[in-house]
């Protein structure tokens, strides 16, 4: 039992690593744009000064918070969300700093759109070790279940907008890159999941009592 989830937390960390790769090619883009929430974190880097990771670390902090206040289920994953993501998307930032930015517009767009399949990978990825959502989907069931009457992808979209409009307004880059993301980025998804045969509807994630309880081979185990 335990190999077994020193195996899924490896898949959870590899995957978070990753997906700060997908963070630092979107901020690459440049005026591009890129996804909604890493918008609003340049903003915070706008306006702070914050380097793109202490931003992130902070924003999932907060949005953990509301998890939390909204009975959430918080699994390990998400924890591990917020600092492994966070320590990533600033080193690869700083690797990818290296090369030349997108010589273009259309460029920075091909490359936002390539971090969004590369995200969309590694959600993929850390959901198949059912060790809990990421903190901003949790946020996104919590409301939905609030509104129990809009679609689960109003929802979201309805987040991402808000999400982006605050980071615009703290200065964060806003190109047509921001808007096919937001427009494609479940179909990139729901793409992903058909290339990888995943269906994230089966899983059913741990909280971190349960996960204990497994590892010590308690009840559930």
């Amino acid at each position: 039992m335990a190999k077994e989830y020193l195996r899924r937390f490896a898949i959870v960390c590899g995957a978070f690593a990753l997906y700060g790769l997908g963070n630092a090619c979107g901020v690459h883009a440049g005026s591009a744009g890129t996804n909604a929430w890493s918008t609003l974190n340049l903003g915070l880097c706008n306006l702070f000064g914050f380097s793109f990771g202490t931003a992130s670390f902070l924003v999932s902090l907060l949005v953990i918070i509301l998890d939390v206040v909204g009975r959430g289920k918080i699994g390990f994953a998400t924890l591990l969300n917020i600092l492994v993501i966070s320590v990533f998307s600033d080193i690869w930032i700083k690797v990818l700093g290296l090369l030349p930015p997108p010589a273009s517009t259309a460029g920075g767009v091909i490359l936002t759109l390539f971090a969004q399949f590369i995200i969309s990978f590694c959600t993929v990825l850390y959901m198949s070790a059912a060790l809990g959502c990421g903190p901003r989907d949790t946020l996104m069931v919590i409301i939905g279940k609030k509104f129990p009457k809009l679609p689960i992808g109003a929802v979201k979209f309805g987040i991402e907008v808000f999400v982006v409009a605050v980071g615009v307004l703290l200065g964060a880059p806003f190109g047509i890159g921001t808007v096919l993301i937001m427009a494609l980025q479940a179909s990139i998804f729901q793409l992903v999941c058909r290339i990888c045969r995943f269906e994230p509807r089966s899983v059913v994630h741990e909280d971190i009592p349960e996960t204990i309880r497994r590892i010590c081979g308690g009840k559930g185990a």
